[in-house]
């Protein structure tokens, strides 16, 4: 094979480490989700697949170009399981909290800031990423609703502070 050849080659990997890395940031970094990376991972792995075969660039070169995709859906995938059990973790500490500030007052806290110092050092974050990181709290007539986002926007983990359980949304 020709250098021009090699080098298109290398380009075609080059490619995919930048598409891995904005997979990662978006879907690792900004929303600790899968959600992007669980639909073009497969598709590229496809096409990654298809064009080794294609191109023939040799056994390495080929296990590179569809590696990469399959490790970054096993990292984002990864990352997304931590990240989903810092939530519950999280989650568990604030609704003791309120369930501590409701066993002293008679009632729940009407907001989060009202567990601070006493119950909690700090009100908690679910994940740990740029987008919508928090535990979110709110009280109406008298009850309370605590979730977080398991993949934003929609898909959220919701508390009853009743019936004590939890359940899903969207």
């Amino acid at each position: 094979m020709s250098a021009a050849g090699d080098w298109g080659l290398f380009q075609g990997v080059k490619r995919s480490v930048i598409g891995a890395a904005a997979l990662l940031f978006f879907d690792g970094v900004f929303t600790a989700s899968f959600l992007w990376s669980s639909i073009v991972c497969p598709i590229w792995f496809l096409f990654s697949l298809v064009n080794s075969a294609i191109q023939r660039p040799g056994w390495g070169l080929a296990l590179l170009r569809v590696g990469i995709p399959a490790l970054t859906l096993a990292l984002v995938l990864a990352n997304n399981a931590i990240q989903n059990r810092i939530a519950e973790t999280n989650a568990r500490r604030v609704i003791s909290a309120c369930e501590a500030y409701h066993a002293a007052n008679g009632v729940f806290p009407k907001d989060l800031k009202e567990l601070v110092p006493q119950y909690l050092s700090s009100v908690p974050v679910a994940k740990y990423c740029l987008g919508p990181p928090r535990v979110f709290y709110y009280f109406n007539s008298g009850k309370p609703t605590l979730f977080w986002q398991i993949i934003p926007p929609y898909y959220r983990k919701f508390y009853d502070f009743e019936d004590q359980r939890w359940s899903y949304l969207d």
